[in-house]
């Protein structure tokens, strides 16, 4: 069973385009997880429309919960939604970007045939640019110390996320994926990439990505931190 966990702040513009696109999977999930960071703008008003039990385009329910914070970031909205789900796998999906349609159904069928612990698909880039993301053949720990190699829209085994305690809310200028994937594979778990794209990024002015450029500095020394045995060993 698969939880799809959306957090969200500011996003009441685009929270529509990412729920909906979870409703029209051709796959059901178990369940989605609306977490609302303690936006200003009426993206609870938004999300609490969808709660409750929801009909997907295949005539399929299940149950769309809806959890309101005040504000602790990213790292911690997730780990919100981690934490109150039931699926065996959580898939994340942020509140303005978007799943395609095959994208539950596609994972399950890798979920199936590999058992991995870290499913993450290829990606299309829109917005400010248009750019499809292939991702490498399922890199190893050594690839992640050049660059990240996959999404952060990735699926992961719950009890997987449990054993490293999810995110770590201190990555709060974003890396806290890559951060994460550090913490599962010098743990030995499996990933593997699919190389169809399976959702879509939206790039724009304001967004985690350009924090994270204006401080990479501070996110790499962070990571070696985080990680001594990963960058010094």
């Amino acid at each position: 069973m698969i939880t799809v966990v959306i957090p969200s702040f500011q996003q009441a513009e685009y929270l529509p385009i990412a729920v909906d696109s979870v409703l029209h999977q051709t796959k059901t999930p178990a369940e989605l997880i609306i977490v609302e960071d303690g936006s200003t703008d009426n993206s609870l008003a938004i999300a609490k429309r969808y709660q409750g039990s929801q009909c997907t385009k295949n005539g399929e329910y299940f149950k769309v919960k809806v959890i309101s914070q005040v504000n602790k970031g990213l790292a911690s909205a997730r780990n919100t939604g981690i934490m109150n789900s039931f699926g065996d796998y959580i898939a994340f999906l942020d509140a303005d970007d978007f799943y395609l349609e095959n994208y539950i159904e596609r994972v399950s069928e890798v979920i199936k045939r590999t058992k991995a612990d870290i499913i993450a698909p290829s990606f299309r880039c829109f917005g400010l640019g248009s750019q499809e993301i292939v991702l490498m053949s399922n890199p190893t720990i050594e690839d992640f110390k050049q660059a990240n190699r996959i999404g952060y829209c990735s699926v992961v085994k719950k009890k997987a996320l449990l054993e490293v305690g999810g995110f770590n809310p201190k990555m709060i200028y974003g890396w806290e994926d890559l951060d994460l994937w550090f913490d599962l594979l010098k743990r030995g778990k499996k990933l593997v990439t699919i190389p169809e794209v399976l959702w879509c990024y939206r790039t724009k002015e304001k967004s985690m990505w350009g924090d994270s450029l204006n401080h990479k500095d501070y996110l790499q020394n962070q990571l070696k931190l985080n990680h001594p045995s990963v960058f010094n060993g």
